[in-house]
């Protein structure tokens, strides 16, 4: 059973109790107004001021909450009368405690199921975007970075922060083989501020000629050229 359709029984279920609990708490107010000598075309009236003033006001908590406004009142009204409910079905149940009890639970319940139905009011089930966002698996893969995201520094084009960008490399990489590491591309690019993909390419000329690794000037002339065609 999906999460919307267990929302929809729960609350169906909780309005159904707080039906059942009023109808038990008219019928022992409304007797217990024609017992007061209420006359008979009124009396129906007190049990809803009393017990429909519970639920206005729990109601009304709800609204105030989601206005960000003060629920002192409300909340005191909710609490007073359903204490006089509470009070005023066991003064019409017989003299025994048993009966008292089960006068007594009918309000109870009408207070605790209608501010349930509060709560429930609140929550908003859950719609298949929200579900398919909170789903686990792989997230999504950018072709691109956005234009905020961070990259790599890249050279200029300009012949000598290529020169200067070459040295920076060839110093890394001679650093790291000294130190018995193991060169990466993507470590000589971060020790000499410049694109991993420019760090590869180095990288790759100096692990299949190491002589030229070890020479500043050691470039040959074709190569260089298509070095600094693509310094990124």
């Amino acid at each position: 059973m999906g999460g919307r359709w267990t929302y929809r029984i729960s609350a169906v279920g909780v309005l159904l109790l707080a039906a059942a609990a009023f109808t038990l708490s008219y019928d022992a107010l409304h007797q217990l107004a024609l017992d007061s000598h209420v006359r008979p075309g009124l009396a129906w009236m007190w049990p809803v001021v009393i017990d429909g003033t519970i639920v206005v006001a729990l109601l009304t908590v709800l609204a105030a909450k989601r206005a960000a406004a003060s629920t002192g009142y409300p909340w005191t009204l909710a609490g007073l009368f359903s204490a006089a409910s509470v009070a005023f079905n066991i003064a019409h149940a017989p003299d025994r405690p048993v009966a008292r009890l089960v006068f007594a639970m009918a309000p109870v319940a009408l207070v605790l199921t209608t501010h349930l139905l509060m709560q429930q009011a609140s929550w908003r089930p859950p719609t298949p975007d929200h579900q398919a966002a909170h789903q686990p698996g792989p997230k999504p893969v950018h072709p691109h970075p956005p234009a905020d995201h961070p990259v790599h520094k890249l050279e200029p084009p300009d012949r000598g922060a290529h020169t200067g960008a070459r040295a920076r490399v060839r110093a890394a990489y001679q650093a790291q083989l000294a130190a018995g590491q193991i060169p990466t591309g993507a470590g000589l690019a971060r020790a000499a501020g410049v694109s991993e993909r420019y760090g590869q390419r180095l990288l790759a000329e100096f692990t299949a000629d190491p002589a030229r690794a070890a020479q500043p000037n050691g470039d040959r002339r074709a190569g260089d050229r298509r070095t600094h065609e693509d310094p990124q």
